[in-house]
């Protein structure tokens, strides 16, 4: 059951799609994950939406389907008054299919009802997705606070001009129209929102629960611990050879040079008032340590001085300074912190192919000083990027066996998986300095594999439909890899993860 049955009117529906299709059912079949945790820019729009007056209503639909597997998305949205706006978020490829599934499932109920779709996906293939898929009304490319605000009074208060709306892309008289990339949100902008409040999202206590790191999906009916994905800015500063979320990518793709970051004492006060709502673990949308130092001084300076004290959950980039670990772990909750680091591959080459610069000596050093301090880590491997044949597996399975002696297995975590091609990423772009062949080109093929990869198989090699192969790497040679890592898992005392099969 949702948590409030009562049908009220509502201005806005925000609706964040599974990777499946809109009606399906876990407890009939095994799904590959359904990537319920969404985009950490959405808390801010919707407020923002709010703070304008509003009424705006929000469904997880993974979430939804996880807790009550007999959940109909039609019957529920012909059970409400049927709002003036729809939004659907496309933000990772994963949601290509599941994006398009839920579109239809609005317009199966109510027909009219205009409907704007908006993320780093979308934005990429903007205009394929208006021309393959009718049902897309809008597509909002780039930052969205700006277009959403004008398209949101274009609906609920005043028609204004649409050609007017910066970053949309529009369907008027049957023609398709692609307005300029003009707005890029600034520290000002993201400053001014309210990035916490979640009471517009059914099922916000299970939803915080999932967010939790290590909590996994069985949280959801009893979360003991609370989690928040928290927006600290936008943008990269580097370009791993796999990520859609790139600086070049921002640069194409959202008209963004490196960071846009919001205040330290803005992120510290979200923090706070998290801290006073009961949740235990802030996870921290950019890599701390990978900002100028004067900005992660001042953060750890005003925890401090705020008496804020929750656990952090903080992915780095690369690696951090000696200085940002001792600050962590003086400041943080270590009892719900965890740290991420990867690594990626034992072969230093591989590494810096793929946008990683460390060394493994100093990877072991960094390793011992969050050890020292207690500090929960979270290690990295990637199977099947470019350069990790067999022969450079053989270093990464040293590497790892490495750690395993190092660190205290309570604290350690490590997983070996499969990365699939990210759309707008440096191996989407420039597949030949990789040494790969790219399968993905268009928004057309993503939709396609995730149609076809909603629902786990019986056997899958492992590297299979992930959109590229690597020129001289034979699939066979990726299982057999996979089956390696395996038996050096199930041999550790630390949690080891087996190479995930299906995707």
């Amino acid at each position: 059951m949702l948590q409030s049955t009562e049908s009220r009117a509502v201005d806005i529906l925000y609706v964040h799609p599974a990777k499946q299709e809109a009606d399906a059912r876990y407890d009939r079949y095994i799904a590959s994950p359904p990537y319920p945790i969404m985009p950490v820019g959405i808390p801010g729009l919707i407020n923002m939406l709010r703070g304008r007056g509003w009424a705006v209503e929000g469904l997880n639909l993974p979430v939804e389907l996880l807790l009550q597997p007999s959940f109909d998305v039609r019957s529920w949205l012909r059970s409400r008054p049927r709002p003036r706006l729809a939004l659907v978020d496309l933000h990772w490829y994963e949601h290509s299919y599941g994006a398009i599934e839920v579109l239809r499932a609005v317009k199966s109920v109510w027909p009219q009802m205009p409907v704007v779709l908006g993320g780093l996906t979308a934005s990429h293939f903007a205009l394929e997705i208006m021309e393959r898929f009718p049902e897309v009304d809008y597509v909002i490319r780039g930052d969205a606070e700006l277009p959403l605000m004008l398209l949101a009074t274009h609906h609920c208060d005043e028609p204004g001009n649409l050609a007017g709306i910066p970053n949309l892309v529009y369907r008027e008289d049957g023609q398709i129209h692609r307005n300029p990339l003009r707005y890029c949100a600034t520290t000002a902008d993201l400053d001014q929102l309210d990035h916490t409040t979640m009471n517009w999202l059914h099922h916000w206590e299970s939803y915080a629960g999932l967010q939790y790191s290590g909590a996994g999906l069985a949280v959801l009916h009893d979360p003991q611990f609370r989690a928040h994905w928290l927006a600290v800015g936008r943008g990269c500063i580097f370009d791993c050879a796999y990520c859609g979320g790139s600086r070049r990518s921002h640069q194409e793709v959202v008209g963004r040079d490196g960071y846009v970051l919001r205040s330290p004492e803005r992120v510290v006060e979200d923090i706070q008032r998290l801290q006073a709502r009961g949740f235990h673990q802030v996870a921290l949308s950019l890599d701390l340590a990978s900002l100028e130092p004067a900005w992660w001084r001042a953060f750890f300076r005003l925890m401090r001085e705020r008496e804020v004290r929750i656990g952090l959950y903080n992915e780095f980039f690369q690696l951090p300074p000696k200085e940002f670990v001792e600050l962590l772990a003086q400041g943080a909750d270590l009892a719900h912190t965890e740290v991420a680091i990867s690594p990626l591959s034992g072969t230093e080459i591989v590494r810096r192919l793929n946008g990683k610069s460390f060394t493994n000596q100093r990877l072991l050093r960094t390793l011992r000083t969050l050890k020292r301090h207690g500090v929960p880590v979270y290690v990295y491997f990637s199977l099947n990027l470019p350069g990790e044949t067999p022969q450079a597996f053989k270093h990464t399975l040293e590497l790892a066996e490495q750690i395993a002696r190092l660190y205290r297995p309570e604290l350690l975590r490590m997983l070996n998986s499969c990365h699939t091609l990210d759309p707008a990423s440096p191996m989407y772009r420039e597949p030949e300095k990789y040494g790969i062949q790219a399968h993905y080109h268009s928004f057309h093929d993503y939709y396609t594999y995730c149609r076809g990869t909603g629902w786990q198989p019986r056997f899958v090699t492992r590297g299979e439909h992930r959109g590229f192969e690597m020129k001289g790497r034979p699939a066979q040679a990726l299982e057999e890899m996979a089956r390696r890592w395996d038996a050096f898992a199930a041999e550790q005392p630390c949690r080891c993860y087996p190479v995930p099969r299906g995707w």
